[in-house]
């Protein structure tokens, strides 16, 4: 498998790759000329031609390989590297009018979507495990998870404004054997964008309206993103947004909120100082504000307005070398957020929580004859308080070791293996191993596959015996005795380039998960139900990523991703819910002269069984944009995007109840940006 048509075209310095990549004299050639046109283009510009000559040869060369760095800690070309990989860069980002991270990624190949069952809410499904088996990370560094720790949420999303981000890596299938717990489908890394040499930024707006005045209110944000050089050794980064949507009425019970209404507000600040030629420190911090409110109903007390207040925080420290022989790299960050809950109509709040981790890590790469080794190590303390936990908090600390050689056993043959010691102070330990190969026969071929062993350990919840936890109509209970899930899985996929103008990619995969976290139920008394948290469920899913892309003329392109799954409870022998059996994603864009462009997208949904076993129909998206890009100067440009979303005003709630999400209804939206 390969990355989708939504690439970076950041260059990949050649001391940086694990191996160099197949060149042949025709493509050492263009490449000479490509380097050669960019310089001119740069000192006809210097000389006062006029910005529109710039852009128009920097738009005719071809995008250059996307980088990820996700899938070994170093950076790879995306289409080589040794992992399923998508990378979705920052023009990208702006055309699909991303307002998260799951609008960003919605649509990547192996991603569906899985419902919260609360205001709207929906998390991702990477490869048909959800989003609490998703390890998110901005630059590297961790995101907990929150969906698997509070009812159901979905605020691993909000870390990062958008408009601080360079492109989103994404990386399918188990990595456990780098990142530890929590990577069972897979890491969805946000990289952010970094200062060059000059001052670079950006400022945006957006807003959004329903088609017709009774299927919401107008939603807005705005953006501001600087970052440059102070003086010789410091550079400065800084980014501030503020986003606001009101609650959506449902469509069939106009008192209650079909999607929570959000105000948010996020700014962030970095700086990183050169001690010397080959080594940096950096340290920053990122946060925000942000309330959700939603109208609900209880059997008791009728309609009433539920509010969160969620405060996120993360603040990091490190240093950075790179040297002729070894590279390596050091850091110290704290993750915290904290929720609030609060009720009208004197219905009683849920728990207050706080959820902090705190993190030491640390690896070094470096070179020994035909192998890259990277080892590493990890210490991270997570603590919780929530009054439901003995004394009102816990904490556990994880302790890991790993290692990874990246062996080039042929010019066109290269083996990745790598194992990682994970413990636990409560559960014990976890070994995670991986291989894979990537065989790139010809420069237009290339096929790659392995099998790897991921984990996730318990949440403080699930894990402490003193855990209790009473609000609603159910009662849940921890387990001492409860152990960590895992999978294995196998993959081998192919990505050829047909012609120049074509390419396909497919890869077919098979993940056996055991001891998955769910709960038991113990006892009835009257309407109330107790349950414990127990390892039960064994799963089985098996699935298809194929992807073509044509470059219909030089203007026009379509693309197409499909994912096909078939899953099992191995206890029962049904379908897992909330995955559906296929889903599709097709684009078709136009780029034309003077900066304008047009695209169109088309999101298919396959059926699938609800969490309450229902039956759900399968559904389509459309949706559609035109933009257009004017050069100010050699530096500075314009970027104005219109567009129609959800063109055939789906209502899921119309097609079934049980879907347990929602999408917003038909909505015109206009964004503009100044880049410098």
């Amino acid at each position: 498998m390969t990355c989708s048509t939504a690439v970076s075209g950041a260059a990949i310095p050649a001391a940086q790759t694990v191996r160099p990549l197949r060149r042949t004299p025709v493509a050492l050639a263009a490449l000479m000329l490509l380097a050669g046109a960019h310089v001119q283009a740069q000192d006809t510009a210097a000389a006062g031609e006029p910005a529109v000559l710039l852009q128009m040869a920097q738009a005719s060369a071809p995008a250059l390989p996307a980088v990820t760095v996700t899938a070994t800690l170093t950076e790879q070309d995306a289409r080589t590297a040794p992992a399923s990989v998508t990378v979705i860069n920052r023009d990208e980002l702006a055309a699909r009018n991303a307002s998260d991270v799951l609008d960003a990624v919605r649509g990547a190949p192996g991603l569906t979507l899985s419902p919260r069952q609360v205001g709207g809410r929906k998390t991702l499904a990477l490869r048909g495990l959800e989003g609490k088996h998703t390890l998110t990370l901005i630059d590297g560094r961790r995101i907990s998870a929150t969906d698997d720790v509070v009812g159901h949420s979905d605020y691993q999303y909000g870390w990062l404004p958008m408009s601080a981000v360079e492109r989103i890596e994404i990386i399918r299938g188990p990595m456990s054997a780098l990142y530890g717990s929590e990577a069972l489908g897979g890491v969805i890394n946000l990289i952010t964008r970094q200062p060059k040499d000059r001052w670079i930024g950006s400022v945006g707006v957006s807003a959004s309206t329903p088609t017709s005045s009774s299927e919401g209110e107008p939603t807005g944000a705005t953006s501001v993103f600087a970052a440059g050089p102070v003086g010789e050794r410091l550079t400065l980064r800084v980014n501030a947004e503020l986003a606001h949507s009101a609650p959506v009425a449902d469509r069939q019970s106009p008192l209650l909120s079909e999607i929570e209404g959000s105000h948010a507000k996020n700014g962030g600040l970095a700086a990183r100082f050169a001690l010397t030629p080959e080594q940096t420190l950096e340290a920053g911090w990122s946060g925000g504000k942000e309330q959700r409110r939603y109208d609900t109903s209880s059997s008791t007390k009728g309609v009433y307005r539920s509010t969160y207040d969620i405060e996120r925080s993360q603040a990091h420290v490190g240093w950075e070398g790179k040297f002729d022989n070894w590279r390596g790299k050091l850091r110290a960050y704290r993750s915290e957020i904290d929720i609030v809950n609060s009720a009208s109509n004197g219905v009683s709040p849920t728990r207050p929580q706080n959820m902090v981790d705190d993190v030491l890590d640390g690896h070094a790469s470096f070179a020994l004859g035909a192998h890259k080794i990277t080892v590493g190590g990890e210490w991270r303390r997570e603590t919780l308080e929530n009054a439901g936990l003995k004394n009102g908090v816990d904490d556990a600390v994880h302790k890991a070791l790993f290692a990874q050689d990246e062996i080039a056993l042929t010019d066109t043959l290269m083996f990745t293996a790598g194992l990682r010691a994970d413990h636990h102070a409560l559960f014990g330990s976890e070994v995670s191993p991986r291989a894979y190969l990537v065989w790139e026969p010809t420069s237009a071929l290339v096929v790659k596959g392995g099998f790897g062993h991921a984990f996730k350990a318990p949440t403080l919840k699930q894990i402490s015996p003193n855990y209790v936890g009473a609000e609603g109509p159910h009662t849940f209970a921890g387990n001492g005795n409860i152990k960590p899930e895992s999978s294995n899985s196998f993959e081998v996929g192919a990505d050829w380039q047909v012609a120049p103008a074509w390419s396909l990619r497919a890869t077919v995969f098979n993940t056996e998960v055991k001891d998955l976290i769910t709960y038991r139920l113990l006892r009835t008394e009257g309407v109330r139900r107790f349950y414990q948290y127990d390892n039960v469920d064994a799963a089985r899913i098996q699935g298809l990523e194929a992807g073509m892309t044509w470059d219909i003329t030089r203007q026009v392109a379509w693309s197409n991703d499909l994912t096909l799954l078939h899953t099992r409870d191995k206890s029962t022998g049904k379908k897992l819910a909330d995955r559906p059996s296929s889903s599709l994603t097709s684009r078709l864009e136009w780029k034309g002269a003077e900066g304008w462009s047009a695209r169109l997208t088309g999101e298919f949904t396959g059926s699938q069984t609800g969490t309450d076993g229902a039956a759900l129909p399968s559904y389509a998206l459309w949706s559609a944009s035109v933009g257009k890009q004017f050069a100010l100067d050699a530096h500075r440009k314009l970027v104005l995007r219109a567009g129609l979303e959800n063109i055939g005003n789906v209502n899921l709630a119309e097609k079934s109840e049980s879907f347990g999400y929602a999408e917003r209804a038909r909505r015109v939206f206009v964004t503009a940006r100044v880049d410098f």
